[in-house]
């Protein structure tokens, strides 16, 4: 039984296309050894049909044309599919031959040529496209004669046949789905060029098996002794567990098991139904002596394994390369997030004996996220102080981020005595500046605030920030609403409010980002603003680093290992009573 080969290709109309489809054909002509004569007909058959359709359907628009090609040891047929209006050129009569070649007119005999080098030509008109066949070298039988010319060469198989579990059983006998399978069987990669005959007889002493979707048919590490051959529905082949994601897929005609049959080892890998399916069971003694013991059989399946060999190393392959990129790119990120966080002032955040203290804190839900914070002494004495929240998380984030710290540090900087007048200015100023060459349209949330140690007062403005809180000597903590303000980065040309709150010895200043009281529970429940209020009523705040530490412990407590969505960032600001000596 002759080999039949299939083929596609598409082509946009234009003359390149024909030359790439005559190339095509020859080519492939050529590797199924098909005599020069063939190809020549072939070639000149589709050249014509090619020229024809650009032509006269697409009228010499733009169009597409798919050739679906099945070539054997001697035949070839081409199928030509376009979407051009329905036409069928079976239905013109032939063109009057020219009485010299003088007065030969040029064109008008494509068709005429395609019917003389052409064996076969048949048109359809189906699912709104034209499909015009050609066969060149003698017609191919059916899948019917072909058995019976099995059979006649072989002989017929002797019935009644004996099954596995001892059962006999006749030619009459046999199921219509038995008949179906076998003939699924027969065609599939392992039973190649095998007779029919012999197919039979292996067939007789198998046994046909459903199974439902998610079964376990093999496991790793078992004996089985039997292979699986799909007849109907899908496998999946896990090599990490019956329930991994990664996987391959087995489909009908294709085989497990053989490996462990062949070299008496446990199997290497769970085999899963994908939904309902039926199976060819394959007796171990079936599999050895009948398959393995069969010449082409055995020829087949070292192509089948070989094949298989070159997809898993291609698989390996890939593999492999995701996981070098996927290493690259964790580089990369921990490299992102070490310059960020080099960006972030260090403790101690003040020098010492200057009046206050400070402690930040920040940690990133991913390896790089976008809250900030930042602290330090201006050139006059006074204290500028800030925290953002940049919109979105991981490397986008981080790096708008350090532009607003670069830009608020630059602005923060700029000589000025009136402290109002400077956070306006710093908050206009940083707006209208992240707004320029901004196309992804970030933007962050700031709290910025000036503390005057001599003055014992802070001005401070919000643009859209979770208001901080304040605690002051003798009165209970309170957020610090303020005059709020838009958000910096959408908008440009926007103004900004400015407030202010006395902040004597003994204060403090938490500032935070809402990942602290958005910090989730496993129920989904949230830290809150009022739990965040409670830390700071309960108890007499000693410093700064034990304000954070305090309420680091509380929101880990509450979320108890839940991952967290969002960045965890604080800034306590404090300042020591007179009585109490500096830490």
């Amino acid at each position: 039984m002759s080999e039949r080969v299939h083929y596609h290709l598409t082509l946009q109309c234009s003359p390149d296309a024909f030359a790439t489809a005559s190339a095509w054909l020859r080519d492939l002509g050529s590797r199924q050894g098909l005599s020069e004569e063939h190809l020549y007909n072939l070639d000149l058959c589709a050249s014509e049909l090619l020229a024809n359709i650009s032509e006269h359907a697409y009228n010499g628009a733009a169009g597409v044309i798919r050739l679906e090609l099945v070539m054997s040891r001697a035949t070839s047929t081409l199928t030509l599919v376009d979407t051009a209006p329905a036409f069928d050129p079976l239905t013109q009569s032939a063109p009057a031959l020219p009485a010299s070649l003088e007065s030969a007119p040029c064109g008008g005999l494509g068709l005429h040529l395609v019917r003389q080098f052409a064996d076969a030509v048949h048109y359809e008109r189906k699912d709104g496209c034209n499909r015009l066949t050609i066969r060149i070298g003698p017609p191919e039988p059916s899948e019917q004669e072909r058995r019976r010319q099995d059979r006649r060469s072989d002989g017929e198989v002797v019935f009644p046949l004996t099954r596995s579990d001892g059962t006999r059983i006749g030619w009459d006998q046999r199921s219509g789905d038995d008949r179906r399978a076998l003939g699924l069987v027969s065609r599939t990669a392992l039973f190649r060029d095998v007779p029919y005959r012999d197919v039979e007889s292996i067939f007789a002493h198998c046994e046909i098996r459903s199974c439902a979707d998610g079964e376990i048919l093999l496991r790793a590490g078992e004996y089985h002794r039997c292979v699986l051959m799909v007849i109907a529905g899908r496998l999946e082949v896990h090599l990490d567990g019956p329930n991994s994601h990664d996987y391959i897929e087995v489909g009908p005609g294709e085989c497990v098991g053989e490996l462990s049959v062949a070299d008496g080892r446990p199997n290497s890998a769970w085999v899963v139904a994908a939904g309902a399916g039926r199976l060819l069971v394959v007796a171990e003694a079936v599999f050895l002596e009948r398959m393995l013991g069969h010449p082409t059989i055995a020829r087949n399946l070292v192509a089948i394994l070989a094949q298989r060999i070159r997809n898993s190393n291609r698989q390996i392959v890939a593999r492999l390369r995701a996981a070098m990129e996927l290493e690259s790119l964790q580089r990369e990120l921990d490299l992102a997030r070490q310059i960020q966080s080099s960006m972030l002032p260090t403790a101690p955040l003040f020098p010492a004996q200057t009046g206050i203290e400070g402690c930040g804190f920040m940690r990133a839900a991913r390896h790089v996220g976008g809250d900030f914070y930042d602290a330090f002494l201006l050139g006059d004495g006074r204290v500028f102080v800030a925290i953002g929240d940049v919109c979105n998380k991981g490397t986008p984030a981080a790096l708008f981020m350090v532009r607003t710290l670069t830009l608020l540090r630059s602005e923060a900087l700029r000589p000025e005595a009136d402290a109002a007048v400077h956070l306006a200015r710093l908050a206009v100023n940083s707006n209208n500046v992240l707004n320029e060459a901004n196309e992804a349209q970030q933007f962050v949330t700031l709290f910025c605030a000036i503390v005057d140690l001599e003055q014992n007062h802070l001005h401070f403005v919000n643009a859209g920030h979770n208001p901080p809180l304040l605690c002051l000597p003798g009165a209970a903590p309170v957020f610090l609403e303020g005059p709020r303000n838009p958000l910096v980065g959408l908008v440009p040309g926007l103004k900004y409010a400015v407030g202010s709150s006395a902040f004597v010895p003994g204060s403090l200043l938490l500032l935070y980002t809402d990942g602290v009281t958005e910090a989730e529970a496993e129920d989904g429940a949230l830290f809150g603003d009022d739990a965040l209020h409670r830390l700071l009523t309960h108890e007499a705040v000693a410093s700064a680093d034990a304000c954070v530490e305090r309420i680091v412990a509380a929101v880990d407590a509450f979320a108890a290992g839940h991952p967290q969505s969002d960045d965890i960032t604080l800034l306590a600001i404090h300042r020591p009573p007179d009585d109490q000596p500096f830490p």
